[in-house]
């Protein structure tokens, strides 16, 4: 005859059940290294882990943002320098060159130099990174500059035509054609630059936190561009017209070329200082960078905390609980047996 004690073997079953059911848990905790594999088996910390990683991926987005910003504006900060180095060389070269310009070999150097420093300074202006031209400002697409260094120069040369200064013609003047290039240039009367072909003259604006833009770099007709260019198509068209200045009045050519390295110096003022304020947006783009990933460092933190399983602790505990339940086994097998024979 069994005896049958009801209570107790329901009592066993059920703490063997739970057994099982939190073995099964620490289980996938090993297996894939979270705590749960729902986020309503966190509890409380469900909306908390929520909360964590929704500013995380927004921190994310702004870092990429700020990133692809770094990597153009210092492409970027490259072409200006060489802009800058081409002022350097041009304003040595006139110094060097000025008491042989009545040389007709060195004139014709000079003349060669310049339209090589225009033709570099387009080409620097032109720089392309990433699918997109970084001198066009919004108009991504458009080559700021599509015209080579010899139609510069005949743009130039055509506004000293119109008006009124043909090869050949005196008396023409120092003035006369820093106003002509002045108009080309778009500087005096303010204008579109001649030269430039985008119809945006706009900083590119990046988000850089949910309540900051940050606008930076410079488009090719940017002032500091037009003043360079000033100066190389005032050495050209001086020394094109050397014989027309010299015409007009003994030492007339050697004001025009003054006046040329004089603004060359100017502009290379202007892009150095160019340089310089992109220089201070880097800055800020990477102060504002390092910020956002040291946050995302403690989210990933707060993260890990909340939802990754401990799976040494883990480990432990399957062994505990395999114990457990091998107990647990033990004892409702024993209970099974039990019978009045064992007690007579």
């Amino acid at each position: 005859m069994r005896i049958a004690n009801l209570a107790q073997t329901l009592l066993i079953r059920n703490q063997t059940l739970e057994t099982q059911s939190r073995l099964q848990i620490v289980e996938q905790q090993i297996a894939s290294g979270y705590k749960s594999q729902v986020f309503s088996g966190l509890g409380g910390e469900s909306k908390k882990l929520l909360d964590f990683d929704q500013a995380k991926s927004s921190l994310g987005t702004y870092v990429d943002s700020i990133m692809a910003a770094e990597r153009r504006a210092k492409v970027m900060d490259a072409a200006m320098l060489q802009v800058s180095d081409i002022a350097k060389d041009m304003r040595a070269d006139n110094i060097a060159t000025f008491p042989f310009m009545y040389d007709a070999s060195v004139r014709q150097n000079v003349l060669t130099r310049s339209e090589e420093a225009i033709g570099t300074t387009i080409s620097a202006l032109n720089a392309q990174f990433e699918g997109r031209f970084l001198f066009s400002g919004y108009e991504l697409a458009t080559k700021p500059i599509d015209d080579t260094a010899a139609d510069v120069i005949a743009g130039a040369e055509a506004v000293l035509v119109a008006n009124g200064f043909p090869a050949g013609t005196q008396p023409i003047t120092p003035a006369d054609i820093e106003a002509a290039v002045d108009e080309y240039l778009g500087i005096a009367p303010a204008a579109a630059a001649g030269y430039y072909e985008s119809g945006s003259s706009d900083e590119i604006a990046v988000r850089i936190d949910a309540s900051q833009e940050l606008t930076y770099g410079v488009t090719a007709d940017d002032d500091a561009f037009r003043t360079v260019l000033k100066g190389y198509l005032m050495t050209s068209l001086s020394v094109s017209r050397y014989d027309d200045l010299e015409g007009t009045a003994q030492g007339s050519f050697d004001t025009a070329y003054e006046n040329a390295r004089t603004v060359i110096e100017q502009g290379d003022d202007a892009v150095n200082g160019a340089v310089g304020q992109l220089g201070i947006q880097r800055q800020k783009m990477e102060t504002t960078r390092l910020g956002h990933e040291s946050t995302i460092d403690i989210l990933t933190q707060s993260i890990s905390e909340i939802q990754d399983a401990d799976v040494y602790e883990a480990i432990t505990e399957l062994q505990r609980l395999q114990v457990q339940l091998q107990g647990s086994y033990q004892v409702t097998s024993q209970l099974a047996n039990l019978s009045l024979v064992n007690f007579i």
